[in-house]
């Protein structure tokens, strides 16, 4: 029983300070892309957009075996998780593909294709990571949905 309220008390932790990092990189994204140049802030960015890509899979990791899946809302978060890890490959890929573009070419439609592949990159792992521990945190103390009880 004791191991029980320690995971769903982690899980509410790790859902909660996933909140607070995707608020926090989102908005440093959001400040970056108004103000394109060197800064400190955007150190802080990359170590943000990193430490909650690193708790997202904690986080999907021990939602793996404490979710219900035979309850619907154990079944719609576990799909949520799966969900996010698709887009989160797709992100990734989008990234790497539109820094190639920026890189190689100086000008033109294919260095605005670059940019725009950046930035959907970034804002679609973000933002469902934020949606993904947003629904972790709002269902946590949902009875039937966890084997933690």
């Amino acid at each position: 029983m004791k191991i029980e309220k320690y995971l769903k008390s982690l899980v509410k932790c790790l859902s909660n300070l996933g909140i607070f990092l995707g608020i926090i990189a989102i908005s440093l994204g959001i400040f970056y892309l108004i103000f394109p140049g060197n800064s400190f802030l955007y150190e802080i960015l990359g170590y943000t957009i990193i430490s909650s890509w690193v708790l997202n899979a904690i986080l999907i990791y021990i939602l793996d075996a404490s979710l219900n899946r035979s309850d619907q809302i154990g079944k719609r978060i576990n799909r949520l998780s799966y969900y996010y890890l698709a887009l989160f490959i797709t992100s990734i890929l989008l990234m790497v593909f539109g820094i190639i573009f920026s890189a190689f070419i100086i000008s033109g439609p294919l260095l605005v294709l670059g940019n725009i592949m950046i930035i959907s990159g970034f804002l679609i792992s973000n933002l469902y990571g934020f949606h993904f521990c947003i629904v972790t945190f709002t269902n946590i103390n949902n009875r039937g949905a966890w084997t933690l009880e």
